[in-house]
């Protein structure tokens, strides 16, 4: 084993003698660092069942500033202290089991790996445990390397990303940030919309398309065919649905668990009218977004 990337670059690890411990691969390892790459410097990180600590060196090696191993098994211990020596970086390790070691952690850590011996069902309680003590940083990971086995998450946990590699398989399990709607009349939907759109999904796990429904206004294209408009529109995304809205916004919202709406607008007209809409939402409890700078036309231009 070596250390693909960083200050320690090319550095030999010994490995481990057995079955007892299984290494990470290289390709795997390089899969996951290429995902973290921007935020690993300067951040702090868990190797929760470390073996040979290859990941926590790794993390190391990529600028991590502070690292925790822990491990509860004595040859692993020995393992990962030879592998350790003449590293003078940042970082503690615990010779405690993953339960003791997450209820002592201090503050909140950017990235926790989770590598337990395949066939076990750890990841629930870590995740309970991380959730119960806010131990993981807002937009931080547990990382999770497994057997492609399924598992449930507590609520308020979600997969945000999954790499596959052959029988192995990389979860990257963060906090859920909940969902938001994009209120209008999509009289069609357009590329404008789905800027917004964008937006919303940087805050959000989930976004729904709330076309209105308004008897006393005319629109060029039946609810039916704004619906699918919208349909083919966010196909692609995998966390967005299209709704209809049959009486006030709020009120959807309220019904739905949804505190925030997303609005963008063209020009001070569209401001203007945007923003008495959203004193009006506020103002039943219900907050808008409105983004700023979105280049679009129009859909009456459009029609």
């Amino acid at each position: 084993m070596r250390v693909i990337s960083g200050k320690y670059r090319g550095r030999r690890l010994n490995s481990p003698i057995g079955n007892d411990v299984r290494p990470t691969g290289d390709k795997v390892k390089e899969s996951i660092f290429n995902v973290i790459q921007f935020d690993i410097a300067g951040s702090r990180f868990i190797d929760l069942f470390a073996g040979s600590g290859a990941i926590g060196i790794e993390a190391m090696s990529r600028g991590a500033a502070h690292t925790l191993f822990s491990d509860n098994s004595k040859a692993s211990l020995e393992l990962l202290k030879s592998n350790l020596k003449g590293i003078d970086d940042d970082y503690k390790v615990v010779g405690r089991d993953y339960r003791d070691t997450l209820y002592s952690a201090d503050g909140k850590w950017d990235f926790i790996f989770v590598d337990p011996p395949y066939r076990t069902d750890y990841i629930g309680e870590i995740c309970e445990i991380a959730k119960e003590r806010d131990l993981l940083a807002d937009g931080g990971y547990i990382i999770y390397e497994h057997g492609g086995n399924d598992y449930d998450l507590p609520d308020g946990m979600r997969i945000c990303k999954r790499k596959r590699f052959g029988i192995v398989t990389v979860d990257y399990i963060g906090k859920s940030k909940g969902k938001t709607a994009l209120a209008g009349s999509y009289d069609p939907i357009t590329k404008g919309h789905l800027e917004v759109l964008d937006k919303a999904l940087e805050d959000y796990d989930e976004a729904i398309i709330l076309i209105a429904r308004n008897p006393d206004k005319e629109y060029m294209f039946s609810l039916e065919e704004r619906i699918e408009f919208a349909k083919l529109a966010v196909e692609d995304y995998l966390n967005v649905k299209v709704d209809v809205c049959e009486g006030f916004v709020y009120g959807y919202c309220k019904e739905n668990s949804i505190d925030t709406v997303y609005r963008g607008y063209r020009n001070e007209k569209d401001l203007a009218y945007e923003k008495d809409m959203a004193k009006f939402n506020e103002e039943h409890g219900v907050k808008t977004e409105l983004i700023e700078g979105i280049i679009t036309v129009s859909s009456t231009l459009i029609r």
